[in-house]
């Protein structure tokens, strides 16, 4: 990435951050967040669950409702005023050595705009968790009790597959990795689609639609629900047969495909239209 390619994507970071949509949607975000733990440390509680500090966050993040109307939709808002900023991008294009920076210092951007949106998501939910319950390596009985009576019968066998297979704290890792790669694939297919339909709105459905398909899938083919990358984002699915290998395959598949056809798509878009 050259210096060009920084200073633009240090443009499109503040012109997100200085956005009122991005407020609110933060506003949101935090506020849903605070709330979903707050509401689950109640519950555990009540049911004197024994659990430890990782074990309730995977609980909080293994919430399909908190992640689609917590995380990804205040996403959305927070990203796609980006994409369609064509006055402004006029104002920088001369800063670009190559019509692909401008393209470049966005994906760079949309990094840089979710690890600040999921830090601050994880920090509400570690400021809720941390002082009411141990941190642990070591999975405990009770965390093992709750996830087989959340879980489906037809799962309970991939529920446990996690405990033989792996401990807290490289299910935390792996799934902060298989988060932040999943929230900046919807950003840069929200990018993608946007050069390709000029409607933010479109797009906007789009994506949508792209990730509810997994809160449906007795609606919708199997393919499209392996699609979706909220699929990828819960633990009681996780079998031999379902990996985080395979997740990180089809993510990482997915990102190099949008992120060279929007480098080839913009090098055909002009700026003074």
């Amino acid at each position: 990435m050259n210096r060009a390619t920084y200073v633009i994507s240090r443009f499109y970071t503040k012109l997100v951050l200085r956005n009122p949509v991005t407020l609110f949607a933060m506003a949101g975000m935090i506020a849903y967040s605070a709330l979903t733990s707050s509401n689950d440390i109640a519950i555990f509680q009540h049911n004197a669950e024994q659990l430890n500090v990782l074990e309730v966050i995977f609980s909080i993040f293994n919430n399909q409702r908190y992640t689609t109307y917590g995380l990804f939709f205040p996403f959305l808002f927070v990203v796609f005023p980006m994409f369609y900023a064509k006055d402004l991008e006029r104002l920088i294009a001369w800063r670009a050595y190559r019509r692909s920076d401008i393209w470049t210092a966005k994906v760079f951007a949309i990094m840089q705009i979710t690890i600040m949106f999921l830090g601050v998501a994880l920090f509400i939910v570690l400021a809720a968790v941390l002082p009411n319950y141990p941190f642990s390596l070591e999975w405990s009985d009770a965390f093992g009790q709750l996830v087989r009576e959340s879980a489906r019968p037809s799962l309970l066998n991939q529920s446990e597959y996690l405990y033989w297979e792996y401990n807290p704290l490289s299910v935390a890792i792996v799934q902060t990795l298989l988060f932040l790669v999943g929230f900046m694939l919807v950003g840069v297919l929200g990018a993608v689609l946007v050069q390709l339909f000029e409607r933010q709105m479109v797009a906007f459905i789009a994506v949508s639609l792209y990730w509810i398909v997994a809160l449906v899938p007795w609606m919708v083919p199997s393919t499209l629900v392996f699609l979706s990358p909220a699929t990828h984002l819960v633990l009681h699915t996780r079998s031999l047969q379902f990996p985080f290998a395979l997740s990180f395959l089809y993510f990482a598949s997915a990102l190099v495909i949008f992120v060279i056809f929007g480098s080839l798509r913009a090098q055909k878009i002009n700026l003074g239209e």
